[in-house]
């Protein structure tokens, strides 16, 4: 006699993930401060950060995302939005250049300009070619 898994006697049933619950178990046996880190470091999955998010949700980092309702966002969704993730990039200096730059900036330019062919010798040369 042979035997068949459970999951195949029932196929209409949900089967269990036995990967997901042990990711789950793994998840859920870090300290919070183990999980906000790995959170900030990348480390866990859109599932793991929801699943986080619903079984504990006082541990999940807040931000304040300005719009005065209710308490905040989770940090890990308010990251992706416009105004969180611009205010975390650097700003960038303005690029200022030094008299030497100035210079050479003017020497080229004055190089172009006196290489550039002028209209009317282009037409001239052209009168000439016919």
């Amino acid at each position: 006699m042979t035997t068949t898994p459970f999951e195949d006697l029932f196929s209409g049933m949900p089967r269990i993930d036995r990967e997901w619950e042990a990711r789950k178990q793994r998840l859920m046996a870090l300290t919070a401060a183990q999980r906000v880190a790995a959170m900030r470091a990348g480390e866990l999955s859109y599932r793991e950060l929801c699943h986080w998010s619903a079984v504990r949700p006082d541990e999940v980092p807040i931000v304040s995302t300005g719009s005065g309702v209710g308490g905040g966002e989770f940090e890990w969704i308010a990251a992706f939005t416009p105004e969180i993730a611009e205010a975390a990039d650097p700003v960038q200096e303005p690029l200022t250049l030094d008299a030497a730059a100035i210079e050479r900036g003017e020497r080229i330019r004055a190089h172009a300009q006196a290489t550039r062919p002028r209209p009317r010798a282009r037409a001239a040369a052209a009168a000439r070619g016919r």
